[in-house]
């Protein structure tokens, strides 16, 4: 038996073959005159300027913080991220709220025959299709057998989604308000800690301006140590018992006490005399750091309290703008062209699976007569397996 001889058995059976044409036929004539299902759809985006955060430039600035006290701050604005606002639109649209909420307002109960919400929801999923692209437009369509109610419901379903989403926002932004107020208001009195602070450190220490002084104090030991050096070179000139060598000796000593006062070691209640610009040197160096760490934290604070002003005027104005929060780019239609059921796929359907089956009862047929040349080893076969089933 080969390909050839099951082909030319199936041409002298072409007769069969007439069956998947009326198959097909009434495939055709079936989706002729079933009810039509018609499909709208809305595409929108949502509006650019909610894509940025409330708070993005504090943020920014608050990650060069390194002292105490911001932790609660930095964690918050790290939270506000969390997601974005096409994600938050998508997840309100096809949600369990809105979705019950169309159902009860056009009454798809009666339609879909259902009491149980999940039921009804599981019926309404089947119609309804919500889906994002990568250029961020969210689209909602809709499938029906009534054009102007599947026009209705994604309308519907978009304006209950702007509504909610917009009173999420707003309340989201209330809730930055609110925080930016209270980081503004902590800001302010560390500002203010932080410059009476300094104003007092200054008062004890009776300090002027500690860089200017310890530069003074410097310039005035480089002067101490090129005249003591000169008075030692003199001594050696004059000899030890001159009368000026002797003078000499008493200055330089003198020079040296005042160069050990600035520059040697001090006492523990060491301070600055409030009759001399000068201070001791080894001092200085340790106030002068404490100074300059706590002027870069009351730079820094005050950079933030400048952002966070900033970014309060920012949030009380996108609080109080009534400019859409979506752009519709193409609003729901009325279908005058059926979706389904199509007419040609189901006449292709019906005259594809009838062909097969035909086919194949054709085959079988001239195997089991033994009609197809050397058929007769599949024929034994068929019989053994035929036995097999109905004995």
């Amino acid at each position: 038996m080969s390909y050839f001889d099951v082909f030319c058995y199936c041409l002298r059976k072409k007769k069969f073959f007439v069956l998947p044409v009326v198959v097909g036929a009434i495939c055709f004539c079936l989706a002729w005159i079933m009810a039509p299902v018609y499909k709208t759809e809305i595409r929108l985006k949502i509006d650019a300027s909610s894509d940025s955060s409330p708070m993005g430039s504090l943020s920014t600035a608050y990650k060069s913080l390194s002292t105490g006290g911001t932790s609660g701050l930095t964690s918050f604005l790290s939270s506000t991220k969390a997601m974005k606002p096409s994600d938050l639109y998508l997840e309100i649209l096809s949600g369990r709220e809105v979705a019950l909420n169309t159902i009860h307002t056009f009454k798809l109960d009666t339609m879909y025959k259902k009491k149980a919400d999940e039921l009804l929801l599981k019926k309404f999923a089947k119609d309804i299709a919500i889906d994002e692209d990568q250029a961020g437009v969210i689209s909602c369509a809709m499938e029906s057998r009534h054009k102007e109610m599947a026009r209705d419901i994604v309308r519907f379903m978009v304006a209950q989604s702007n509504e909610k989403y917009l009173k999420l926002q707003k309340e989201n932004l209330q809730y930055s308000l609110d925080y930016l107020k209270k980081s503004q208001k902590e800001l302010t009195d560390s500002v203010k800690n932080i410059g009476a602070e300094l104003v007092q450190f200054y008062r004890e220490n009776n300090l002027v301006d500690l860089k200017s002084q310890m530069e003074m104090t410097l310039t005035a030991l480089g002067g101490y140590e090129t005249q003591i050096n000169n008075y030692k070179l003199s001594e050696k000139m004059e000899g030890r018992d001159n009368a000026d060598a002797h003078e000499m000796r008493k200055k330089r000593q003198l020079l040296e006490q005042k160069f050990r006062e600035l520059r040697g070691k001090y006492k523990e209640d060491y301070k600055p005399s409030d009759r001399s610009m000068y201070i001791n040197s080894g001092w200085a160096v340790s106030k002068i750091l404490y100074q300059g760490q706590r002027e870069a934290d009351l730079k820094l604070y005050t950079a933030m309290l400048e952002a966070a002003s900033i970014e309060i005027m920012e949030t009380e104005a996108m609080i109080l703008k009534t400019q859409p929060v979506i752009q519709i780019i193409q609003d729901a239609y009325l279908p005058d062209w059926r979706e389904r059921p199509k007419r040609a796929k189901w006449a292709i359907a019906g005259f594809a699976a009838s062909f097969a089956v035909t086919l194949l009862f054709v085959i079988l047929s001239g195997l089991m007569s033994g009609e197809i040349p050397n058929s007769e080893p599949v024929r034994e076969k068929l019989l053994k397996v035929k036995t097999s089933l109905f004995k």
